[in-house]
């Protein structure tokens, strides 16, 4: 089982910062010699002489490392000049390394040079590797392509993380990469372990879009030129001001589609000439980009989240060995003075004494999740927890510093050279902030603009939109009668009303339809929904219907063609149509009907003073079954005095505040009522009643009507 032990050692010389890691490692191992070792350090060290230290404490044992922008561990929390060096040991563990020189060089493949390496590195282990741990060099790209490589190689059952190479911003010496004793440049090392190494990872961000979308229209390699129709420096600037530089506190957000998420892009070198502007893991052409600016709260609310998450995980599977961390240098900056939340949140999770080192890098490699692809990061946390046993020694943080062996002259000389250090770094982090709080408000300034703008053009279009609806109101109203048909012996008005500018109720009156002298129609429908979409329809509807209606055939025929034309028009769109088709024979008042889904007619007869419904032979919806064939209802001659009622069911599935439904029986009552007034004052008083109804409330749905009323005999 796996053991993990961390020493961290900070004094400014090489030598005796070297040996104050090493021993804490042999006490975390229990005095057993380690099978792999991970070293972390400042880029100002002397290299050679702590790997010397190592060699000399554990000859031969396998190590690969990088330089860092900062160091941090459990015993000695955050450092910007110290050497760390994580030792793994225990039963059944085995470790290998693996290199690659002159990595992703001129016409280099990275992919290509991960596989070789990789081939290498397995023909020294006994059992297939369970952790792959890379450190690459990030300058010349390559990074992701060479991660992947080792995940598609190594297979699903091996974890594979890492993070690019890195060194204070301010510091221009060039990044280094360690494998076994040597001190390399533009390399790539990884380690590769072996046997039972349960683990849990989580990524943390804390980063939020801002500004606007724009799509990615020129890439070569790592080189974005064209973000839009601008470069892609004048993609920044439009935001950061005229000359401003992109900043890597200023990512792009890469928007993944597939997920509905995003990931980082930090920028790194730009060309005044071309406005081109490289970013290391690159942006593909065509992706949908925008700025993104670090949420402070929000990313340390996330760091104490996933460190729970994770020490619930392993909780409930292993025992924690140890944690390794893996952060972007951008963080460390945007956190200042609560950086080291990234180590105590994930100290306070897991068990007491666990150890827990890390540091922070140009670019983390490893998957969103488990089981999600793997990917070079920007502005993220990687946090990984081991499972294995616990350390023969658990060490307490570094409280007090141990007398240095040079003497006291020189120890102090060592403190003031360390202060100057930390004096100068923190007047360029000062600097460093007072540029992003320019940044910031230069990007807020752009954004209000921005957002301006939008609601000008939002305003502008909400206008286009008004007069469109308003216009398409208009037709629609065209479309219904417009005056009462003044039918000899009869007295009809309807109207319709609709919960927006438009809808999809609709009623019509047609003279001698399917070519019958002496006869009139009277046509009421309700498609579903309302709105555009439903106009639309019930446009399509009445120009069928229209058609249809002036050429010879019975009432059912008409329906039966109409219907099959909608369906053609509907197919699989889950809309359809109810519909009231009458006929009325003028002379002997004599009515014909079919009915599609629609509700009966309702009558008032004023010889016995009763309200109800006509039972009939209904059929389905309009639009729905192609083959349906509709039966034609007929009832004897309309008396003087009776009136009948068509509506749709906006009218009593209206509701009031309550939710109590408008309902059949008020209809009926208040045509009972009003059966004595004409047509449109029997529409007006019902619409009244349901206005009292509502009070306040909108009604939700289209209502229509249409009153026929029979006239005394003259």
């Amino acid at each position: 089982m796996l053991r993990m032990a961390v020493g961290h050692g900070k004094c400014l010389d090489a030598d005796c910062a070297a040996r104050s890691a090493v021993e804490p490692c042999r006490q975390g191992l229990g005095g057993a010699a380690p099978v792999g070792l991970l070293l972390f350090t400042g880029v100002g060290y002397d290299h050679g002489a702590i790997l010397r230290v190592i060699e000399e404490a554990f000859p031969g044992v396998p190590l690969v490392g990088t330089t860092s922008a900062g160091e941090m561990s459990s015993i000695g929390g955050i450092s910007d000049d110290s050497v760390l060096l994580v030792a793994f040991g225990g039963e059944g563990i085995g470790c290998s390394v693996g290199l690659v020189r002159d990595f992703a060089g001129p016409g280099a493949d990275a992919a290509a040079q991960a596989r070789d390496a990789l081939e290498a590195a397995r023909r020294d282990l006994a059992a297939p590797a369970s952790l792959c741990l890379a450190f690459p060099d990030g300058g010349r790209g390559g990074v992701q392509a060479f991660g992947q490589a080792l995940d598609a190689a190594l297979g699903p059952e091996c974890m594979v993380l890492g993070g690019i190479s890195a060194r204070q911003l301010a510091d221009r010496r060039p990044v280094r990469q360690f494998c076994g004793r040597e001190v390399l440049i533009h390399a790539a090392p990884f380690m590769l372990l072996t046997g039972d190494i349960p683990s849990a990872m989580r990524l943390s961000r804390g980063w939020r879009p801002v500004g606007g979308l724009s799509r990615v229209t020129g890439v070569s390699g790592s080189i974005v030129s064209r973000i839009g129709d601008d470069t892609a420096l004048d993609f920044y600037r439009r935001y950061l001001g005229p000359h401003a530089e992109p900043a890597t506190e200023l990512p792009l957000a890469v928007a993944c589609e597939v997920k509905k998420d995003f990931y980082l892009r930090a920028p790194g070198f730009y060309s005044e000439d071309d406005g081109s502007i490289q970013f290391v893991a690159g942006v593909p052409e065509g992706a949908m980009v925008q700025l993104a600016e670090a949420d402070r709260p929000g990313m340390l609310a996330d760091i104490r989240a996933r460190s729970r998450e994770l020490a619930e995980e392993a909780r409930g599977a292993f025992t924690p060995a140890g944690a390794l961390l893996l952060s972007c240098s951008t963080r460390k900056d945007i956190l200042g003075t609560r950086a080291d939340e990234e180590v105590s949140q994930m100290v306070a999770a897991l068990p007491p004494g666990t150890p827990v080192a890390g540091f922070y890098c140009f670019g983390e490699l490893g998957p969103s999740a488990r089981d999600l692809p793997l990917h070079l990061h920007n502005g993220s946390l990687v946090s990984l927890v081991l499972g294995g046993e616990v350390a023969a020694s658990r060490l307490a943080p570094m409280d007090a510093k141990d007398p240095c062996p040079t003497g006291e002259a020189e120890a102090l000389r060592r403190e003031i050279r360390a202060l100057t250090r930390a004096l100068e770094r923190a007047n360029g982090s000062r600097e460093r902030l007072e540029a992003q709080k320019d940044r910031s408000q230069a990007l807020m300034r752009a954004i209000n603009q921005e957002i301006n703008e939008a609601r000008l053009e939002i305003q502008r279009k909400n206008e286009l939109l008004r007069q469109a609806l308003a216009l398409a109101e208009e037709v629609q109203r065209n479309l219904l009668p417009q005056a009462a048909p003044g039918l000899p012996g009869f007295d009809i008005a309807g109207t319709s009303l609709y919960s927006d500018e438009t809808g999809g109720d609709y009623y019509d009156f047609i003279h001698e339809p399917n070519e019958q002298n002496g006869s009139f129609g009277v046509i009421i429908g309700d498609v579903t929904g309302h709105g555009i979409a439903a106009a639309l329809l019930m446009t399509t509807a009445r120009a069928f219907l229209r058609m249809r209606s002036f050429q010879p055939g019975s009432l059912a025929a008409v329906i039966d063609d109409v219907n099959k034309l909608l369906c053609a028009d509907l197919a699989d769109s889950g809309r359809f149509m109810t519909l009231f088709y009458l006929a009325i024979d003028i002379e002997k008042k004599r009515i014909h009907w079919v009915r599609a889904g629609h509700d009966p007619i309702i009558l008032y007869d004023a010889e016995t003073g009763l309200v109800q419904d006509i039972p009939d032979k209904g059929g389905p919806p309009l639009g729905i079954v192609t083959e349906a064939r509709y039966a034609e209802n007929s009832a004897a001659g309309m008396k003087p005095g009776q009136v009948a009622l068509l509506a749709t069911d906006g009218l009593w599935e209206a509701r009031n505040p309550a939710g109590e439904m408008f309902g059949k029986d008020r209809v009926r009552e208040l045509l009972k009522q009003h059966h004595g007034a004409p047509a449109a004052e029997i529409v007006d008083a019902v619409l009244a009643g349901l206005r009292a109804f509502l009070g306040e409330a909108q009604p939700e749905d289209d209502v229509t009507l249409v009153a026929i009323k029979v006239l005394p005999e003259v």
